[in-house]
C-alpha cells in the first residue's frame, strides 16, 4: 500500500465518518470515500474493509466497546438505586448523549446510527448485530419490570418507537454542534435530562382504552 497501513485505515475511516454523518450513507459512493482520504490507490477501501458494510462495522467499531461499558457501568448503578426506573431510561440514554461531548467522531457517529436505525435494510445483518450488542435491551428489561401495564405485544414498537426518538434528538444536536453559529438551544445538561424523562414517558406511557 505504500504508507502505514494504520494511518491509512484511521484516515478512510475519518472521511467516511464525515461524509456519511454530513449527507447520509447511500448518497456516498466508496471512491468518493478513497479521494477524501488522499488515497491514490483506488482500491484502498476495499484492501482495508472489502465492502461498505465491512466499512460500517468499523466505523461502529470505533465506538461500540465505550457505548457498552458506559451502559454496563450505569446499569450497575440502576441495580443499586432507590428510583431504579430512572435509572435504567439513563442508562439507555446517557450513553448515547456522552458522545455529544467528545470531538466530532463521535457527533458523527450519533449521526450513523441514527439514520442506521431509521432503515435497517441499510445494514446488513452483522452491523445490526453490533448495534444489538450495546446492552439495550438490558436497560428495557429493567424498565419493564416497572411497566407491567404495557403489554407485551406492545413492548418492541415502545422499545423502536423510544430508542428512534432518543437516537434522532441526539443526532439532531450534533448536527447543530457541528455547525459553528448555529443555536444548540437549551443547555446540555436540561436536554439529556429531559431527553431521558422524554424517554421514560413514551415507554411507559399508559395504554388508552
Amino acid at each position: 500500500m505504500g504508507r502505514n497501513p494504520e494511518a491509512t485505515r484511521r484516515e478512510l475511516l475519518d472521511s467516511a465518518a464525515r461524509l456519511f454523518a454530513e449527507r447520509g450513507i447511500a448518497a456516498v459512493s466508496l471512491n468518493e470515500i478513497n479521494t477524501a482520504a488522499g488515497q491514490r490507490n483506488a482500491s484502498a477501501l476495499q484492501y482495508h474493509f472489502r465492502s461498505r458494510e465491512g466499512l460500517l462495522r468499523a466505523l461502529l467499531e470505533r465506538h461500540l466497546a465505550q457505548l457498552r461499558e458506559r451502559r454496563d457501568e450505569l446499569l450497575g448503578v440502576a441495580d443499586a438505586h432507590p428510583e431504579k426506573v430512572r435509572r435504567a431510561a439513563e442508562a439507555f440514554v446517557l450513553p448515547l448523549a456522552g458522545f455529544l461531548e467528545e470531538d466530532w467522531r463521535g457527533r458523527a457517529f450519533l449521526r450513523i446510527v441514527a439514520e442506521l436505525m431509521a432503515d435497517p435494510s441499510r445494514s446488513a445483518p452483522e452491523v445490526r448485530e453490533l448495534l444489538d450488542a450495546t446492552a439495550a435491551d438490558e436497560a428495557y428489561a429493567r424498565i419493564w419490570k416497572h411497566g407491567r401495564g404495557v403489554p407485551a405485544v406492545l413492548r418492541p414498537e415502545r422499545m423502536r418507537v423510544g430508542g428512534s426518538m432518543v437516537l434522532h434528538a441526539l443526532a439532531d444536536r450534533a448536527r447543530l454542534l457541528e455547525h459553528e453559529g448555529k443555536p444548540t438551544q437549551i443547555a446540555p445538561e436540561l436536554f439529556v435530562g429531559n431527553l431521558v424523562d422524554m424517554f421514560l414517558a413514551a415507554t411507559l406511557a399508559p395504554v388508552g382504552r
